[in-house]
């Protein structure tokens, strides 16, 4: 058996494998593939035979839990399967022939709090055999059992005798109080007691009282979001444009649409034909179009086209990806934005309803004319607890894709809920500091350290904000600590063995980057922070390979394609080495230090036309810097172009009079 380890430790790894499994289930994915379930029926010998198909349970949809139950009153079992995929819930009824039900149903009545007997094993004595049933709280995944007994009995089967052991020890010893039926035993009564059959009746479930719930179609949420807030270019109205949140004050029903959708022109028809009414219900409509906004004038063509009088926008790509991600994550179920898809939002610029696919715009107006009240579709009340929209994850999701305004609006709404979780403070820390707002997120990430002091991204973040404010002894006090608890972190191992290259401790820092290489070994900054302590070590062949991995992996900035040159040139692949300065130079061809580096290579190499023109390129993205005019004067002067190479020399002198460069160049002129 494996032993746990005297001190918890965490994986990233393990909780990013996690995330994406539960974000593929959450995306119609399923554990089971196409599996098909399967039902066996015991023959009393010990075997099984395979029913699957003569009982039609072989469902191909993703089964979850299912449980057995006497749903029509008629003494045989029906079954309740509940899915991932496909119908949500199902209901079979078993119609065996009356003689083929012949059953024994007990129920018991603990006394005390355990009203239903949890815990009590109940054991039937016949002429052939003993039966034992136990009942049990909890039956299985996402089900509960019914806590009745039941005993089917073949025909001419007879019971002698029950035996019942209470949760408590106490054991009672009782005749068969018949044949068959259904029969109540309250704990410590002497005999059974008969229990009707009852007929169960299916009753309609009565609409709950708000009027919210005349819709056919479109989710109210439980809970309304925040609509993320944009400002977008009018079609066909030169330099006008507009803000969602100036629209504050009253509805909106923000429509999103595309020129390729047939659907949509006919709604956007729609909407135009009922103006006046949206007018007179306070609902302002906006069409944002999700096109690609090289095809403006296809925009602007159909707007035309259908006279709109309300305001037709052009969605950036910010927009379009901030609209997405709500989609995906305002139901459990993530599916990629539909078009056309409409969000109604009430006058605090809150999404209360979502339209997807074509929607009547009557229903629309009645759902503006809705009071506010339970989006459930029954009638009812809570019991234990109303369900909380996890305002942290939404906003966490804006924020890791770059979307700093809308995480900062959904982090305010969770923050005005009372969701003030550690995680919840530090990854709004984040948002800040991107922002610019570093106070409020170093204060943000001393709170979270304050509430969960084992709190290693805190650590990690707050440690990272030290160091660029100079404040390196706490910063590695912290890392220190992070590493104790956590000692696989990449992040926190990286950024300590930044912090020790930085003081020269070069053997220290390769031990940190080797570690968090060995953590994550597909991520491209570790392999370069690790390949760059290696060329200062000397070990060109090693880093070398670091380097070639992290462009492997992804990465294919100028740095990366400069640093690679010097290691080809140091390992003597001078090809490779002029392969990797000309990428670099495309890559960048506005740096001059990409051009100037390529230049260096050239001379190296005796190209002293081509390296005099990667100088040009430099002089002239660099006027007036002394650094290009040395290596032209070197240049010049191994051509033998002495006069030129004198005339450069002294200008790049007169630039920077303490340019020993310049001076050693003038000197060995003759």
């Amino acid at each position: 058996m494996s032993q746990s380890p005297l001190k918890a430790e965490g994986s990233k790894q393990y909780g990013d494998a996690w995330r994406a499994i539960n974000i593929l289930i959450r995306s119609d994915g399923t554990w089971s593939g196409r599996e098909r379930n399967l039902c066996f029926r015991n023959r009393g010998d010990g075997t099984f035979g395979d029913i699957s198909f003569t009982s039609g349970l072989d469902l191909d949809a993703d089964g979850r839990a299912f449980v057995p139950l006497d749903l029509d009153g008629d003494g045989d079992l029906d079954l309740v399967v509940k899915n991932r995929n496909g119908v949500q819930l199902r209901a079979f009824r078993n119609d065996l022939r009356p003689e083929a039900s012949r059953h024994l149903t007990i129920r018991l009545e603990g006394r005390r709090s355990n009203r239903d007997g949890v815990g009590s094993r109940v054991e039937v004595l016949t002429d052939r055999r003993t039966l034992t049933r136990e009942i049990a709280s909890g039956g299985g995944y996402l089900s509960q059992r019914s806590r009745v007994v039941r005993f089917g009995l073949p025909e001419g089967e007879t019971v002698q005798r029950l035996t019942v052991r209470w949760p408590g020890g106490k054991v009672q010893q009782l005749a068969a109080p018949g044949q068959q039926g259904r029969f109540v035993l309250v704990e410590d009564a002497p005999e059974f007691t008969a229990s009707p059959r009852v007929r169960p009746t299916v009753t309609r479930s009565e609409a709950a009282g708000s009027s919210r719930l005349e819709s056919s179609s479109g989710t109210w949420l439980a809970q309304p979001v925040p609509a993320p807030d944009f400002e977008l270019p009018t079609v066909g109205e030169q330099d006008a444009s507009v803000r969602l949140s100036s629209l504050r004050g009253q509805q909106v029903l923000l429509n999103l649409w595309a020129t390729w959708c047939p659907p949509c022109r006919r709604e956007l028809a729609l909407f135009q034909e009922q103006g006046r009414e949206f007018e007179r219900s306070g609902v302002a409509v906006i069409a944002v179009s999700v096109d690609d906004p090289a095809t403006a004038e296809a925009v602007a063509k159909l707007s035309g086209e259908l006279r709109l009088a309300f305001p037709v926008l052009l969605a950036d790509r910010t927009t379009a990806e901030a609209y997405s991600i709500l989609n995906e994550r305002l139901f459990d179920r993530r599916r990629a934005l539909a078009i056309p898809t409409s969000f109604l939002l009430d006058a605090e610029g809150r999404i209360v309803k979502v339209y997807r696919g074509e929607v009547d715009p009557a229903e629309i107006l009645r759902d503006s004319r809705a009071e506010a009240g339970s989006p459930l579709p029954f009638s009812g009340r809570w019991v234990v607890s109303e369900p909380a929209r996890d305002f942290e994850e939404l906003a966490a999701a804006f924020a890791e894709r770059g979307l700093g305004q809308p995480a900062r609006r959904i982090f305010d709404e969770a923050l005005a809920r009372g969701q003030r979780s550690p995680g919840l403070l530090n990854n709004l820390a984040g948002a800040l500091i991107t922002e610019g707002d570093v106070e409020r997120g170093e204060a943000l990430l001393r709170e979270a350290l304050a509430a969960e002091p084992a709190m290693t991204d805190a650590k990690v973040n707050l440690a990272a904000l030290l160091i660029e404010r100079g404040s390196v002894p706490e910063a590695e006090t912290l890392l220190v600590e992070a590493l104790s608890e956590q000692p696989r972190d990449s992040q926190a191992l990286s950024v300590l063995g930044s912090i020790r290259f930085s003081q020269g401790q070069a053997e220290e820092a390769e031990g940190l980057f080797r570690r968090a290489v060995a953590v994550r070994p597909d991520d491209a900054r570790f392999r370069e922070n690790h390949g760059a302590v290696l060329a200062t070590l000397g070990r060109f062949e090693e880093a070398l390979r670091e380097y070639e991995t992290a462009r492997d992996l992804g990465s294919a900035g100028a740095p990366l394609q400069t640093n690679l040159a010097v290691l080809y040139m140091q390992t003597g692949k001078i090809d490779q080495a002029r392969d990797a300065f000309l990428t670099a130079a495309e890559l960048e061809p506005d740096s001059p230090s990409a051009h100037l580096n390529l230049a260096r290579y050239q001379l190296q190499t005796n190209d002293l036309d081509a390296a005099l023109a990667s100088i040009r390129q430099a002089r002239e993205l660099l006027p007036g810097d002394p650094g290009p005019l040395v290596l032209q004067a070197q240049a010049l002067a191994l051509q033998g172009r002495t006069d030129e190479a004198r005339s450069v020399a002294r200008e790049a002198l007169r630039l920077d009079p303490q340019s020993a460069e310049a001076e050693q160049i003038l000197r060995t002129l003759p």
